[in-house]
């Protein structure tokens, strides 16, 4: 009796993360304050930073992550009209290695100030400017890649591609 011989090659090639292999969170943190510059328009900022915890919860090692984010921060400016806000993007990166299974990290995006701003007593702007200014981060959105595939994806608010668009 003749016996065939089945041979099967494998290929080995490395695992790529699942999209739903990670949960991703940002906890927005105040660093600090200025104190208020007086004159006729009292100005004072704040420091704000996105602590971005990233958790692999699937069954194997992910390795060579990137976390890519960006903030969207809405600058208003003394003087100018409702409506007029400008959306300022603070864009970064970080680098994971490896990340296993059930472990994860934590890594800070750049420090955002936000301005705040009132004009003082009486006065106002002839042309109807606001008298008060308030700066806001209107979203935060990271993505996380393994290579150049797109593995895990977090956005606040859930809405933030109607308002956005990641460039």
């Amino acid at each position: 009796m003749k016996r065939a011989a089945l041979v099967l090659a494998l290929v080995v090639m490395p695992m790529l993360a699942q999209a739903g292999d990670f949960e991703i969170t940002v906890q927005r943190k105040k660093e600090g304050e200025s104190a208020p510059k007086g004159g006729i328009v009292q100005k004072t900022s704040q420091g704000w930073i996105g602590n971005v915890k990233i958790e692999n919860c699937g069954f194997k090692p992910a390795q060579e992550l990137q976390a890519r984010y960006i903030l969207f921060v809405k600058r208003q400016h003394a003087g100018q009209k409702q409506g007029e806000d400008q959306t300022e993007k603070v864009k970064g990166d970080y680098k994971v290695a490896e990340l296993k299974p059930g472990a994860n990290i934590t890594f800070s995006t750049a420090e955002v100030q936000l301005r705040h701003s009132q004009l003082d007593g009486n006065f106002y702007y002839i042309g109807g400017g606001m008298s008060k200014t308030d700066d806001g981060i209107a979203g935060v959105w990271v993505k996380l890649f393994q290579g150049e595939t797109q593995v895990g994806e977090y956005m606040n608010p859930p809405n933030l591609t109607t308002k956005f668009k990641w460039e």
